[in-house]
């Protein structure tokens, strides 16, 4: 029994100096510290970017709630309202009551709700056994597809591959608020002895296809106009040739005669360059902004709870 109470000592003191050494690896309060003003500073600058990189790396040196807070504000800040969201969250869970920073994460946390954008990705019927899909390089889980996400307003890049076939790229774009609905699936498949990346299938949402057929078919309305724009003013200068080489009674010499020609000709080009230039500008306007309607990031002011109680939030690190 003897034996066996010391064995038990030394195994006890052996785990908690494990705990302890574990608990203590990669810990570095007063750096956190320094890093964690500088976020401040960064942050009253208006440099949310830097910022959240300080405070990204004074909660890695020292975890506190506090600093939880900033990296959610400065991400709320950047317009990523998914990851600000998330992070609320986690505020709300290590803060207990009476903390006064509980009812102002509460009400940013029920602001940001509202704002933030959820991603659905279904994979097509059919899809070989073996299909991987993933998002910004996060692969997708089975519990994951055809279940609406939350992601950040902006571009997210979905990548689909499966033995056999050529990986398949999507980039698909949403706005603050909004909820989109994907069908994915492999790219063709390869021929023998291929590699599934050699030639990857890029795919591009239809908001992106629009937008960029519209800026085409603008762009050729444009030169339209500028057709327009240039026969029209060597009509005014055939018209001008003519004045001088006819009389009253439309008697024209040769040079009056070729320029009156010339001048019936380029009033045909002036009149079809104004037209397809008008449809085309109002075409390609119109792709533009009916994609934009989609894929547009709506901007949005979020009240952080006072300046009494904003400010108590953001400077305590703790």
């Amino acid at each position: 029994m003897r034996v066996t109470r010391i064995v038990f000592g030394w195994v006890l003191c052996a785990a908690l100096l494990t705990s302890a050494a574990a608990a203590a690896q990669g810990r570095d309060p007063v750096a956190a510290e320094a890093l964690f003003k500088q976020g401040r500073t960064a942050a009253e600058a208006g440099n949310y970017m830097q910022a959240c990189v300080k405070f990204y790396e004074s909660n890695r040196l020292d975890p506190a709630v506090g600093t939880v807070f900033n990296i959610a504000d400065c991400e709320e800040k950047q317009g990523h309202v998914a990851t600000a969201y998330t992070k609320f969250q986690e505020v709300l869970q290590q803060l207990t009551p009476p903390d006064d920073r509980i009812p102002i994460a509460q009400k940013r946390l029920a602001l940001l709700e509202k704002r933030v954008p959820k991603l659905t990705i279904q994979l097509a019927a059919g899809a070989p056994e073996g299909t991987r899909v993933s998002r910004d390089n996060v692969t997708l889980g089975a519990a994951s597809l055809g279940t609406p996400l939350p992601v950040d307003p902006g571009t997210h890049v979905i990548s689909v591959s499966a033995p056999g076939t050529r990986t398949s790229t999507l980039s698909v774009s949403i706005a603050e608020g909004r909820q989109r609905s994907i069908e994915v699936a492999p790219g063709p498949a390869l021929p023998a002895g291929a590699n599934a990346h050699d030639t990857d299938g890029i795919a591009r949402a239809h908001g992106t296809d629009h937008r960029t057929l519209g800026y085409v078919i603008g762009g050729v309305g444009v030169a339209g106009l500028a057709v327009g724009a240039i026969t029209g003013a060597m009509v005014l200068g055939k018209k001008s040739t003519v004045d001088n080489n006819c009389d009253a009674a439309k008697h024209c010499n040769q040079a009056g005669l070729d320029a009156a020609r010339s001048g019936h000709t380029l009033g045909i080009v002036t009149t079809t360059g104004f037209i397809v230039g008008a449809v085309g500008v109002a075409a390609g306007a119109w792709l533009v902004l009916s994609s934009d309607k989609e894929e547009r990031p709506i901007t949005a002011l979020v009240p952080g709870g006072g300046p009494h109680g904003a400010q108590l939030t953001l400077v305590r690190r703790f």
